[in-house]
């Protein structure tokens, strides 16, 4: 491994998942004490940012985001903000809303009324309205602007010739007009309200849920386009960030190269993600051996590390096959050890090796977010054996886990005695299914024929759950070499080359 790893283990931090706007990493536009003694350089003058270079950066993160998750999510659509309930951001949020709507309640009862908030109001429901409204229904934009003429509405209510109840009508008969007939209860609800002051709340938050429904209406309608010119979308995107970051003067690839780089140093020694054996017909310094060998990283990812830049809009999505992958090792390597303490006895019994699997998954749920492996392995082991005991009662075979039921659970809760890729049983199921994902990957194949491919010994009592979880996994990488291949045979032409130069 090279030196970069021992200064990445402690000064990168773990960021949170999904966090696009990582990309903003300012760290290396500040100096590093050990770097700067150990070259024996001053450090770089501070650089100042402009902001709109920081925004437009922003913008081009956001709209990478939002494209990707349109194109790869076929579920996805925009919601409005939820805030926490009980929590402090609810609390402020209530309290500003419930403020702004008693000052126009106020502003209408006062003797005189004052109509300044509510000519504004009006306004903003107008333009929010017309939003609504399709490109080419030009007539129908051209009757609201005339029907909610903001100077005539204002002459109106100075000459105390106007009711502000007219104007609710009308955006609720607008409304019913153009809303999707999911929301034609709430407007129901808005015509009985008597209040103006509380109609237009109620007007403004159904203006926001037509809005989010006209946009989700758009998403789906545009998603088989979108999916068409991905690709070639992401692509020009994520060069724009890149233009933007380095005029920054900040890496917008350095956690990739450092990822790739691992993955060089890995293939040049024994230390790969699974004791992975390269093919002795092929080249290690091969561009396609070290990319894959970079893409299993992620399946026994440590935190200590930054996530590569190129990866971080599915880093949630890695982050789900990297904890599905260790659930299904762990219940594999228990049923192994289970299988070895009691010799062939469950091997008939097809339906207690299901149910024992079933009742794993659930208890591995709360693994690792709610509770720690030593923990989650205590109550597999006494699953496991109350489990089976139970179920072989049925066949009076139950004397065999009896005899063992200690041995049993000593063994299974000795998984996690150490770290878990050290277990001898883990270990080696953890070498046969990065295995199996080299083979996919050497020998690209359709999703729906992954199924034919022999899934590994040892595996088979979670073979559909090792299906689903690999052929997601091929998926992104798939989609992923698409957007970012020539930057990776880039970065590992100029590790390879660095390599040969320090040689």
């Amino acid at each position: 491994m090279s030196n970069t790893n021992n200064n990445e283990e402690n000064n990168e931090q773990q960021r949170p998942l999904g966090a696009v706007l990582g990309w903003l990493n300012l760290s290396p536009t500040l100096p590093n004490t050990q770097d700067n003694m150990a070259g024996l350089t001053a450090a770089s003058p501070p650089r100042f940012i402009d902001y709109n270079q920081l925004m437009e950066a922003n913008r081009n993160a956001q709209n990478l985001q939002l494209a990707h998750e349109i194109v790869f999510n076929k579920d996805f659509q925009l919601k409005l903000p939820e805030y926490e309930k009980g929590s402090i951001a609810e609390k402020v949020h209530d309290t500003m809303h419930t403020a702004f709507w008693d000052v126009l309640r106020e502003d209408l009862t006062a003797s005189p009324p004052r109509y300044e908030h509510i000519i504004k109001l009006i306004g903003e429901a107008k333009e929010d309205l017309k939003t609504l409204v399709l490109p080419h229904q030009t007539t129908l934009k051209s009757q609201i602007d005339e029907a909610m003429d903001l100077e005539i509405i204002k002459r109106r209510f100075e000459a105390n010739a106007a009711d502000p109840n007219e104007y609710t009508k009308y955006f609720l008969y607008m409304m019913s007009t153009l809303c999707a007939e999911c929301r034609d209860e709430n407007i129901a609800k808005l015509r009985t309200i008597n209040d103006p002051a509380e109609c237009f709340r109620g007007i403004m938050e159904v203006l926001s849920l037509m809005k989010l429904d006209m946009a989700n209406f758009n998403i789906r309608q545009y998603r088989p386009l979108l999916q068409q010119q991905a690709v070639a979308y992401e692509k020009s995107t994520f060069d724009k960030f890149m233009e933007n970051q380095r005029a920054m003067g900040i890496d917008p690839l350095l956690s990739t190269y450092k990822w790739l780089e691992r993955a060089f140093d890995r293939t040049k020694s024994t230390e790969t993600i699974g004791w992975f054996q390269t093919p002795s017909s092929s080249s290690n310094d091969s561009s396609l051996i070290i990319l894959n060998e970079a893409y299993c990283e992620l399946l026994l990812w440590n935190p200590k590390y930054i996530f590569p830049e190129t990866l971080e809009l599915d880093e949630i999505r890695y982050n789900q096959v990297h904890i599905a992958t260790m659930r299904l090792l762990l219940i594999s390597t228990i049923m192994t050890v289970l299988s070895h303490l009691t010799g062939s006895i469950l091997r008939d019994y097809e339906a207690i090796k299901t149910l024992l699997k079933s009742e794993m998954i659930i208890l591995l749920d709360d693994f690792p977010h709610k509770k720690k492996l030593k923990d989650i392995l205590i109550s597999l082991s006494e699953q496991v054996v109350k489990t089976t005991k139970e179920q072989l009662e049925k066949y009076d075979k139950s004397k065999i886990i009896v005899d063992n039921e200690q041995n049993i659970k000593e063994a299974i809760i000795a998984i996690g005695e150490t770290h878990v890729i050290e277990h001898a049983v883990f270990k080696l199921l953890f070498q046969r299914y990065v295995s199996f994902v080299h083979h996919l990957l050497d020998h690209p194949t359709s999703n729906s024929s992954i199924s034919n491919v022999a899934i590994p010994n040892g595996l088979n009592i979670v073979m559909n759950e090792v299906i689903t979880t690999v052929s997601f996994f091929l998926r992104l990488i798939t989609y992923n070499k698409m957007v970012f291949h020539e930057h990776y045979d880039r970065l590992i032409s100029q590790i390879q080359s660095s390599t040969s130069t320090n040689q």
